[in-house]
């Protein structure tokens, strides 16, 4: 039996712009990108379904993992993008981790300066090789 297999880019292509593809077989490709840790391409097929079950299971491991650009992805076009909590959360897990520039985005968007500018400082600090 053949084991469940990721589309080629010209099949996900294909799935993302062809309007009749049905939103269970997005989804369920989707789930298959998650769990091969693809996230953004697991974004792209649930954003294409609307599957908002799928985009909070993004944006809770965007959080965890300190990724901006996927919580971005994963919140684009609903209230959460402006939520200041979340990416407060997101902005001291990226610290945390070392993503400086993951961290500095969260913070801008969350409003918060003072955590702003330390994270721009830890950023300039590994750019600039003063600190590893």
């Amino acid at each position: 039996m053949k084991k469940n297999v990721l589309p080629n880019s010209h099949q996900k292509r294909k799935l993302l712009f062809d309007k009749k593809t049905p939103s269970e077989r997005l989804i369920s490709y989707g789930e298959m990108y998650l769990q091969e840790g693809r996230l953004n391409e697991a974004a792209e097929l649930f954003a294409k379904a609307s599957y908002q079950e799928g985009m909070a299971r993004l944006r809770a491991l965007a959080i965890e993992q300190g990724d901006s650009f996927l919580y971005g992805v994963a919140s684009r076009g609903l209230e959460e993008a402006n939520n200041r909590e979340a990416w407060e959360a997101l902005g001291t897990k990226a610290m945390e981790l070392k993503k400086y520039s993951h961290a500095v985005r969260a913070f801008q968007k969350a409003e918060n300066e003072e955590a702003l500018k330390a994270a721009e400082e830890a950023l300039r600090e590994v750019v600039s090789g003063d600190k590893a």
